[in-house]
C-alpha cells in the first residue's frame, strides 16, 4: 500500500510539474483546452516563431533516434523524456501571439497524451503512440509556416 501511494505521488508531482509551465506560457490568460482542435488562418498556414519550428524540428529527430525501439522499456522512457523536455522547451520560448499562439496550443497539447501512452506497459500500445506522434509532427507543415 505504501508503495501504491508513494508512486501515486511521484506521478502527481511529474505531471504537476510538466502542466504547470503550460499554464504559465507565454503569459497571457487563454484557454488551454486540449479538444479543441488545430484550423488553418482562412485556408492558409499560420506564421509560427523560428524557435517553435526548430523544436518540432528536434521533436522529429529524437523519434527518429528511436525508431524500433518501443518494444524496450527503457527506450521508451528516455524516449518520453527527451521529448517532453523539447515539447516544455517550445513553450519556454513561445514568443506567438493572438490567433496564431491558439492554434499553436491546439496542436501542441495533443501531444501530452501521447507522451504518456509511449510508456504503456503493452508495446503495441506504446509503438501506435509513436507512430500517432510521427504522423501528428509531420502535420506541423500543414498548419504552420
Amino acid at each position: 500500500m505504501g508503495v501504491l501511494i508513494i508512486n501515486f505521488m511521484k506521478n502527481a508531482i511529474l505531471i504537476f510539474s510538466f502542466i504547470l509551465p503550460l499554464l504559465n506560457a507565454c503569459g497571457d490568460n487563454h484557454h488551454h483546452g486540449e479538444s479543441a482542435v488545430v484550423q488553418l488562418d482562412n485556408g492558409k498556414r499560420w506564421k509560427a516563431n523560428p524557435e517553435t519550428t526548430a523544436g518540432v524540428a528536434e521533436m522529429q529527430n529524437i523519434l527518429a533516434g528511436y525508431e524500433g525501439r518501443t518494444g524496450e522499456a527503457d527506450a521508451r522512457k528516455a524516449l518520453r523524456k527527451e521529448l517532453e523536455a523539447a515539447f516544455q522547451n517550445i513553450f519556454k520560448q513561445c514568443t506567438m501571439t493572438g490567433a496564431a499562439h491558439d492554434q499553436l496550443h491546439n496542436y501542441l497539447l495533443p501531444m501530452k497524451g501521447l507522451f504518456e501512452k509511449l510508456e504503456s506497459d503493452t508495446a503495441g500500445e506504446s509503438e501506435q503512440a509513436f507512430q500517432d506522434l510521427k504522423k501528428h509532427l509531420a502535420d506541423y507543415q500543414t498548419y504552420f509556416e
